[in-house]
């Protein structure tokens, strides 16, 4: 009888960095196959695996548990290698659906256009030249309908850097967490925190959803990747680059930074600036694993909708919410947000018990307007605005109304239905110039948020607020007009704070800190003060405006002339600086654990009253000083 031969047993390895699924790849044993929908490639031991994108070669390596671009590249010894880094380029570029969280998807169409230019891609020449060669297989599969994104936008090639970085976070440690929506794999950030990207909150408000109440986001089968940055909210795509990840309406989702030994720590959740119209909280400051959560918190980032598609009234929308108004759709994105929060950050390490909201600018603002939502109550306890504003008040319902209406115009558009099927950039520019924000919808806001504080109606929490010393003029007023009447108003201890620090190089000028300028220390990059300040005073983002920088180098140039460069040179970053992130993360967050900003040994911080006009300047050293109504003319 002749021997039977043995049987070899499948082992199955996953493509990493992804996962990536419908990957051609073969091997002697196994034959010519793709990987599967979890990124998984069955091989025997001993047996080279070869991969590819149709005909187009990626590489070949023995079978192993992970393989990736770096694996099966001859002679690569690191991410660094062009080949390598053109790969990750390709593959993070074609996935179909556009969410690196949801792995990297190859289809049929893709693979066939690809397969077109197999003898004209080639992986080892420069990441620039390798991104232009590029262009016209994107246009092909733009033609093929191979994308299915919610950007109406051409699919463009992902940068050398990004790749790289999702690369990385995606072959690190790994944490996996469960949430009510399902299972998120986040990543190590740093050798003492997880990081989670990319988290959906709400359902994608496209389509029939567009201008309605966020619904929660539909729950998921296995485990989600939380790698890759989300997209930023849909607005003016000249300000993509300032944040990270793509832009589209599809933008619902959060960031989680949390300690390793993260255990029912105190939450602050942060809302970004740039009014109600713009910017993100995508941005790697905000998301700094070497800022707050080093000081033991559970940081949350949220993004939101914005401008027309967050904050937008119409009769029409009135009509058919159920409720008599419309708008303020921004706002219950931060409440879904946070019902999130309370619903799933124990999960983290986080205390749903102790959570502080924060922002600076339009986020103090949004900060602002939540304490007078009761649709936000005992969803936050602590509240803290920089350079927030309430000054204009809250709108009417009909002066909304009025904005949306002339957005229609502008659409011409004869219908809610018309105006939801208009693509969102052309919703973005039909916009410009009009600055939507907050309204008397009844549902919301049953009154402006000021009667709110005078009826004592609103969310009554302990409260810091923060001004700059050359702060712009909304904050000022504020912080002149709205603060001593909103501490008058509330039970809840309120502390206010003049930022005074200013980047070592520029305090020797006499330049007095600006509006966000304390965001740099807050979150431990205190090379980003230069970022904020080109954005923050070079362009208005209510207005799209320039404002003037002024000469930071006695060379008679501005910042908004073009002085760029000179600004980044004479902000001489010093140990006054370090000392002064040190100080500001240690009273951020002493605040979101106890309530009060006071830290032992570096300041007894006095409550707020009118009658006691106490205040703390946060420069170089906390200065407890009073007269804070004297500090602006």
């Amino acid at each position: 009888m002749p021997p039977v031969a043995e049987v070899q047993p499948w082992l199955k390895g996953t493509f990493a960095g992804g996962p990536v699924s419908g990957l051609n790849y073969s091997g002697s044993a196994t034959g010519a196959r793709t990987t599967d929908a979890d990124g998984q490639y069955e091989y025997v031991a001993g047996e080279t695996l070869s991969f590819s994108i149709g005909a187009l070669p990626l590489g070949s390596a023995a079978g192993f548990g992970s393989l990736s671009p770096l694996s099966i590249s001859e002679g690569a010894a690191s991410t660094a290698d062009p080949q390598v880094i053109n790969k990750l380029v390709l593959l993070q570029t074609l996935d179909a659906d556009g969410d690196l969280n949801n792995g990297i998807q190859i289809t049929d169409v893709v693979r066939d256009t690809v397969s077109k230019y197999a003898t004209a891609l080639d992986f080892k020449q420069s990441s620039t030249a390798f991104r232009t060669s590029l262009t016209k297989l994107l246009a092909d599969l733009e033609q093929a309908k191979a994308f299915t994104d919610l950007d109406p936008r051409a699919r463009t090639a992902r940068t050398a850097a990004a790749a790289q970085e999702q690369f990385i976070r995606a072959t690190s440690a790994r944490q996996v967490v469960t949430t009510t929506g399902g299972s998120l794999r986040g990543f190590e950030s740093s050798p003492s925190t997880w990081q989670f990207l990319g988290i959906p909150y709400a359902q994608p408000p496209i389509g029939d959803l567009r201008w309605r109440a966020p619904l929660p986001a539909k729950p998921w089968n296995g485990v989600r990747e939380a790698t890759a940055w989300s997209d930023q909210a849909a607005q003016t795509t000249a300000l993509e680059r300032f944040g990270e990840g793509g832009m589209s309406e599809d933008s619902l989702y959060l960031n989680v930074t949390a300690p390793k030994s993260a255990s029912k720590l105190p939450v602050m959740v942060w809302f970004h600036g740039g009014g109600f119209t713009s910017l993100t909280s995508n941005t790697k400051p905000f998301n700094n694993a070497k800022a707050l959560v080093t000081q033991g918190v559970v940081q949350v980032a949220v993004n939101q909708r914005l401008g027309p598609f967050g904050y937008i009234a119409h009769p029409m929308l009135s009509a058919e919410s159920g409720y008599g108004g419309s708008g303020n759709y921004g706002q219950m994105d931060l409440i879904m947000a946070l019902q999130w929060v309370k619903a799933n950050i124990a999960a983290f390490g986080g205390d749903p018990d102790n959570v502080t909201i924060f922002g600076e600018s339009g986020g103090g603002r949004k900060v602002l307007s939540l304490m007078a939502s009761p649709r936000a109550s005992g969803l936050f306890h602590k509240a803290i605005s920089q350079s927030g504003t309430l000054i204009p008040d809250t709108r009417t319902l009909a002066s909304a109304e009025a904005i949306g209406l002339a957005l229609q115009k502008r659409l011409n558009a004869t219908s809610i239905e018309e105006m939801r099927a208009r693509p969102w950039p052309e919703v973005v520019a039909a916009a410009a110039t009009l600055v939507p924000y907050t309204n008397i919808d009844q549902h919301y806001l049953p009154n402006s948020e000021r009667v709110s504080f005078e009826s004592r109606t609103h969310n009554d929490v302990p409260f810091l607020g923060v001004v700059n010393t050359n702060d712009t003029v909304d904050p000022i007023q504020t912080a002149k007009s709205v603060f001593p009447w909103m501490a008058q108003y509330s039970v809840s201890p309120h502390y206010t704070a003049l930022f005074s620090q200013v980047p070592g190089g520029w305090r020797t000028r006499g330049v007095q800190t600006y509006h966000s300028g304390e965001l740099a220390y807050v979150f431990n990059a205190p090379e980003s003060v230069v970022t904020h300040y080109l954005l923050d005073l070079v362009i208005d983002p209510a207005t799209n405006k320039k404002l003037v920088i002024g000469d930071l180098n006695g060379n008679g140039v501005t910042g908004s002339a073009g002085d760029t460069q000179d600004i980044l040179t004479s902000a001489g970053i010093d140990g006054v600086d370090l000392q002064a992130v040190q100080n500001s993360m240690a009273i951020w967050t002493q605040f979101a654990r106890s309530g009060s900003p006071t830290v032992p040994g570096l300041v007894d911080w006095p409550t707020y009253t009118p009658a006691t006009d106490a205040y703390v300047e946060l420069g170089a050293t906390p200065l407890v000083k009073s007269g804070f109504s004297n500090v602006f003319p």
